[in-house]
């Protein structure tokens, strides 16, 4: 007769509860939530970012993270040397949240350890590819960012 005050479990019951351990860990490895993320509704394929709404923008090297439609990957978007630059916040290796460092000066991303700059160029694998970029313009007291 089993002792039901085993505390043992067979191979079977490990395997399926290492799993279940496994997508818990990856699921909140690539959730979690983003400091400063802004829902911005989308016109058109098109976010209009108001300076008044994200003044970091307006400000040099300035940034902000927002997300289209309270849905997606965030993006982030940065003032450069007078020029704006928005790239998605999607590991190119696996689909992760890439997190901002601004102090470190790079884009981590925490699933698997790919690093990327600021501007979104590979710093470190095991991403091959540059995150992906979006077209913006700057427009009256607005940076456009086109989603196409």
């Amino acid at each position: 007769m089993a002792d039901h005050n085993d505390d043992r479990i067979n191979r079977r019951e490990a395997l399926a509860l290492g799993g279940k351990a496994l997508t818990v860990l990856t699921v909140v490895g690539c959730g979690g939530t983003i400091e400063g993320l802004t829902d911005v509704p989308s016109e058109g394929g098109v976010l209009r970012l108001a300076f008044a709404d994200h003044p970091d923008l307006g400000k040099a090297g300035g940034s902000a993270i927002v997300r289209a439609d309270g849905k997606g990957k965030p993006i982030l978007v940065r003032e450069t040397d007078g020029a704006y630059l928005a790239l998605s916040l999607k590991c190119t290796h696996l689909g992760c949240t890439v997190k901002v460092d601004e102090t470190a000066g790079e884009l981590a991303c925490p699933c698997h350890g790919s690093r990327f700059s600021l501007g979104g160029e590979v710093q470190e694998g095991p991403a091959k590819e540059p995150l992906a970029r979006y077209t913006t313009n700057v427009e009256g007291d607005a940076v456009l960012v086109s989603l196409a």
